[in-house]
Order: structure tokens, then C-alpha cells, then sequence
């Protein structure tokens, strides 16, 4: 072979530079691809942990109904606390207070949301900021407690938080619209 012949071929392959620029692009693609896919996951398991509270505040609520009279000490009687696909949310009544504690555990820190039923009694009191957040449900007032939120004082407490009961810490914009 001659030198002339041997710049006329054809070279085959890629060069180093065109290989490592396809894997930055696909590595940026999968960077947003997981991203996207982790926050999809999220919503799904808060939506999941949230329907589960749903049916909790049900739970509290035929207990009421039922034990009308009676000084019921346990407000989760017939409700076992719930945990969701893999770990990632659990919900549970807290036996003393009524209040439905639900935890997110996808972020470092559980996420914490709180359901606590209120007096029955009470009426709409427009000078309370968290008037937006009481929720009717079978009869029993209830209101969410998110991050930042004040919980409301034991006056207008179905009954008093229990020691137990953790403190709120999830975002408002995870929740669902009824906790807005």
C-alpha cells in the first residue's frame, strides 16, 4: 500500500470526543428522566397515604357516632395502622386524641401531616387562619396541620394531643386540595 492509497480510505468508528459527547448527552437525559420518575413516585405514594387517612378520619368518625355517649379512651378501635409499598408512607389514629398522623418516608426526614378532629361544637370562625383547612366530614369537623402551621389550642380540640403525636412537617404543596 501506498501513501496516496491510504488517505483515500475510509476511516471507521467514532473518535474519543464523539463517544464521551453521546454520553454526556445520555447521561443528562437520564439525570432528568429519574428526576421526573422520583417525583412522580412521590405524588403517587402521598396520594396513596392520603386516601388511606381518608378512610382513618372515617374510622374516628363511626367511633364518635357510636360511642356518643360512652367516654371512649380509644378513638382507633377497628383501625390497625397502615403502611404503604415500601415503606414509603405510613397512616395510624392516635388512640388518645383522634388526631390521623400521616408520615411520608421517601424524603431523609418523614414528611408529617396531621388530621385533628375538632369540637363539633365550633362554628366557622372567619378570624382563624386556618379556617380554609376544616374539612366536614361524617359529621366531624376536621383540619389539617402541615409544616408552619399552628396546631389549634386544646379548647378546640376534639380531645388533647397525645406526647406522642409528632410534630407536623410536610409541605403544603404536597398535599391534596381538601388540606389547602
Amino acid at each position: 500500500m501506498t501513501d496516496a492509497t491510504y488517505h483515500f480510505r475510509q476511516q471507521r468508528g467514532f473518535t474519543l470526543i464523539q463517544i464521551m459527547a453521546i454520553l454526556g448527552v445520555l447521561g443528562l437525559v437520564l439525570t432528568v428522566a429519574t428526576s421526573s420518575y422520583l417525583k412522580h413516585q412521590s405524588k403517587h405514594y402521598i396520594k396513596e397515604a392520603l386516601v388511606e387517612a381518608g378512610h382513618a378520619r372515617q374510622v374516628v368518625a363511626q367511633n364518635v357516632k357510636s360511642n356518643a355517649d360512652d367516654n371512649l379512651k380509644d378513638w382507633s378501635k377497628g383501625y390497625s395502622p397502615k403502611t404503604g409499598e415500601n415503606n414509603a408512607w405510613s397512616v395510624y389514629i392516635d388512640p388518645a386524641s383522634a388526631a390521623v398522623v400521616v408520615s411520608l418516608l421517601t424524603t431523609k426526614e418523614p414528611a408529617t401531616l396531621l388530621w385533628v378532629p375538632l369540637k363539633n361544637s365550633q362554628s366557622k370562625d372567619e378570624s382563624n387562619p386556618q379556617e380554609g383547612k376544616i374539612l366536614n366530614e361524617d359529621g366531624l369537623n376536621w383540619v389539617c396541620v402541615v409544616k408552619d402551621d399552628a396546631i389549634p389550642d386544646s379548647m378546640r380540640l376534639f380531645a388533647p394531643l397525645s406526647a406522642s403525636v409528632p410534630k407536623p412537617g410536610m409541605s403544603d404543596d404536597w398535599v391534596s386540595a381538601d388540606c389547602h
